[in-house]
């Protein structure tokens, strides 16, 4: 009884936290850059590692023109590696990140996290506490910002969110090498570096 406690109060708390949002299209190996639209791509570091049990992970950006929300998987169900790669269609505009939403493996199941992202903040920790007390103020909760142009291929760079502080570093040249074998239609080297600020 316990146990299915458990998992209806999560499942509740989940279902009370959502939001609206859309999907972007993961873009594919013979796919090419649709016009008018932009493609990101990048790779991102996970929180968890194998313990991540895997359940997979979201980033969520939310459009700052039309507050439109969007969610893109960054770690795959079923997959442990720590590092794993995005590439994606997505509509020009200038976004935001919004939070970062992942699962951790627990004996009963697994525990949900949606963590707001800002910069230079831990949000793991008692974001709520630091808020209310005036430890943080609306001012120091400043998003990651990153603008995309129509008819454009974007290196979003590799997204370190291991830790609790959020940070961006440029490996292109990496990470371009290893994708170029997979998608065909892609000229990686034209690509645009927009590391989020």
């Amino acid at each position: 009884m316990k146990l299915f406690s458990t998992i209806i109060l999560t499942l509740f708390t989940f279902l009370a936290t959502s939001q609206n949002y859309k999907s972007l299209v993961e873009f594919n190996r013979n796919d090419s850059i649709v016009a008018g639209q932009a493609v990101i791509y990048g790779s991102f570091i996970q929180r968890l590692g194998f313990s991540s049990g895997g359940f997979a992970q979201d980033v969520r950006i939310i459009n700052m023109e039309t507050n439109e929300i969007s969610a893109f998987r960054v770690k795959p169900a079923y997959k442990s590696a720590k590092e794993n790669t995005f590439c994606y269609s997505i509509t020009p505009g200038t976004y935001a990140i919004y939070n970062y939403w992942w699962t951790q493996s627990k004996w009963y199941g697994a525990k949900f996290f949606t963590e707001p992202i800002f910069k230079n903040i831990d949000s793991r920790e008692n974001l709520d506490v630091k808020i209310k007390s005036g430890q943080l103020k609306q001012e120091d909760l400043t998003p990651f910002v990153f603008t995309i142009n129509p008819n454009s291929l974007n290196y979003l760079g590799t997204w370190h969110f291991d830790t609790g502080v959020v940070k961006f570093s440029n490996d292109k040249l990496i990470l371009d090498n290893k994708l170029k074998d997979k998608y065909k239609f892609i000229e990686f080297s034209k690509a645009t570096t927009l590391l989020p600020n």
